[in-house]
């Protein structure tokens, strides 16, 4: 019986540790200079060490995906849901491309960047309506740079740009320095117009 409290102990002393890899989500707004209407906003999450990853945002029926506004989120139809349809170069001369709504993992253009979304998202691209999801994600390959967190130790998960307020909910999934695997549930960032 020892042995098998000790072995539980140990099971939720590592289950502790893993969990806390993730040491929050941060929004930082960008300057969009006035390109489109409302305000544009990057949402990161901050990780223990610059050598951990994040290689999946998702949402499952116990802890269910949201990314909401109160009014639609910014979207030019010449990109896609994912960063990986934003062509640096062509955003350099339409600046109104570079503050579209997307999804990433750690990549803000289609540059050495694999993100890929398994999740619908016709509505958020096509009217800047909600995304959510009870059984998707997005998500890069788990060897891909762009899911390791830089010397800041955050990874960059999403941009989005609206003239409302804006809030999510959604759980990752990463890998740390040693190479094991674990899970966030109940990621959240909350981003107000008033707010400056």
């Amino acid at each position: 019986m020892k042995k098998i409290i000790a072995l539980f102990a140990f099971v939720l002393l590592v289950a502790g540790n893993l969990f806390s890899q993730v040491k929050g989500i941060v929004v930082e707004e960008v300057d969009n200079g006035g390109a489109v209407k409302g305000r544009t906003i990057r949402v990161y999450v901050v990780l223990e060490n610059d050598s951990d990853q994040v290689y999946m945002v998702y949402g499952e029926k116990a802890h269910p995906l949201s990314v909401k506004s109160d009014k639609p989120f910014y979207q030019t139809p010449l990109n896609g849901p994912t960063s990986r349809t934003l062509n640096r170069k062509l955003a350099k001369e339409k600046p109104e491309l570079a503050f579209d709504s997307w999804l990433t993992i750690g990549s803000e253009d289609n540059y050495d960047n694999n993100t890929e979304a398994l999740i619908n998202t016709d509505a958020f691209e096509k009217t800047g309506d909600d995304l959510t999801t009870s059984d998707g994600a997005w998500y890069c390959l788990p060897n891909s740079k762009q899911s390791y967190a830089g010397a800041d130790k955050k990874v960059l998960i999403m941009q989005l740009t609206s003239e409302g307020n804006m809030e999510g909910n959604f759980c990752l999934m990463g890998r740390n320095k040693k190479g094991e695997n674990f899970h966030y549930y109940n990621g959240a960032f909350t981003f107000k117009q008033s707010s400056k």
